[in-house]
């Protein structure tokens, strides 16, 4: 019983972001919140106007405990939480991760790439807006949204004999 304990207690600490993991998160986050309320973004070769109300993300460790509930699922979309943004990110690799906070970092990147890749069509998000490929940079970017959440899944192998790393952000207004 004792052994069943301890690899469940080994597991759940590899199944979620260390204080370094976190904090990376929030760096990249910040960043280019940063970047954005300057007035120096650059999406896809416009520089965007300044953000006149962006706020400093934090982390909040209730909403990181619900996104780490929902990435330890291993989904495959989205959840049902209310009042909250949530973004996905899923990573495939051909190794057995060790190194859990990579993937937070990876994620971060991977959503705010798609300013990078779509461009930024409008300061006023609306359904077209949002469907058209930055809906996960838009989360990292909504100036009045201050707290941030994530949770991480190491979700084992799959049967093509890679493996899948779930990240889950969840995202709230205070």
């Amino acid at each position: 019983m004792k052994l069943v304990f301890f690899c469940l207690t080994i597991i759940g600490v590899n199944s979620r972001f260390s204080a370094n993991g976190k904090s990376a998160i929030l760096k990249v986050h910040n960043h280019l919140r940063s970047t954005i309320a300057k007035g120096m973004y650059d999406a896809k070769g416009t520089i965007e106007p300044p953000a006149a109300n962006m706020r400093k993300m934090k982390w909040d460790t209730v909403i990181a405990a619900s996104a780490q509930k929902y990435a330890n699922l291993c989904p495959d979309d989205h959840s049902n939480v209310s009042n909250r943004g949530e973004n996905l990110f899923w990573s495939l690799t051909s190794f057995a991760p060790t190194n859990l906070d990579e993937f937070g970092v990876e994620a971060s990147k991977s959503w705010e790439q798609e300013f990078q890749d779509y461009g930024w069509s409008s300061t006023t998000l609306d359904k077209d807006t949002f469907n058209s490929g930055i809906g996960h940079a838009t989360q990292m970017a909504w100036a009045e949204t201050n707290l941030i959440g994530c949770g991480v899944k190491n979700c084992g192998r799959e049967k093509d004999d890679t493996y899948k790393v779930a990240v889950v952000c969840q995202y709230k207004s205070a």
